[in-house]
């Protein structure tokens, strides 16, 4: 059932579109019921390759198809707003590509004070999911902290003693990193591109 609210989300010209495609197309079929839209144009109109007989709603298929846009531009602001991050660093930085999307380590160079940052993990998923970062930070006496950013805001992962010998810390940044990849955050077009990277400039 049309509403105000999703008529409002959809452009003039999407609605044109499916007008004129009910008019063109004399065979159509009628759609009751609480779901129902009216004329609706052949299944082949919106998917060639359709079965014959498969009825499909060209509203639905538009406003599908516009949320998809929605996302498709979000992903390119996304990634423009990595690359004007990576083009503001002071330092080098080196990019691994996973099955799932690419992880850039950012090493800096700081005095090795509390709180100073120490590298930056970002991973950036191939689709449009929002991006994360893992930052170590030096916590003091040997001991690096891991601190989680999103574009929801910060949490600490955890700390690790790098004088006991056991993992590093950057193995376990670039294993955080692996494993958001695997489920990253669904995207949000209502957030700013550069949700992220925002966090990320450093002194």
């Amino acid at each position: 059932m049309l509403t105000l609210p999703l008529l409002a989300k959809m452009s003039s010209a999407a609605l044109a579109a499916g007008i004129t495609a009910c008019l063109t197309y004399g065979q159509t079929n009628i759609a009751s019921g609480p779901n129902g839209s009216g004329m609706m144009p052949p299944a082949s109109v919106l998917h060639p390759n359709a079965r014959q007989g498969v009825v499909l709603d060209p509203l639905a298929e538009m406003a599908h198809a516009l949320a998809s846009l929605k996302q498709e531009r979000a992903k390119a602001d996304r990634n423009r707003a990595m690359i004007d991050w990576l083009g503001s660093l002071q330092t080098r930085f080196t990019v691994q590509r996973l099955e799932s999307g690419l992880v850039y380590k950012v090493r800096y160079t700081p005095a090795d004070d509390a709180g100073d940052v120490l590298e930056d993990y970002v991973a950036v998923p191939f689709g449009p999911e929002l991006p994360f970062a893992v930052s170590l930070h030096a916590a003091g006496d040997g001991v690096v902290r891991l601190e989680g950013l999103s574009c929801a805001g910060q949490n600490t992962l955890g700390q690790i003693d790098m004088s006991d010998g056991g993992a590093t810390a950057e193995a376990a940044a670039m294993a955080q990193a692996e494993a958001y990849l695997r489920t990253p955050d669904a995207a949000d077009p209502g957030l700013p591109a550069d949700c992220l990277t925002v966090r990320l400039k450093r002194s």
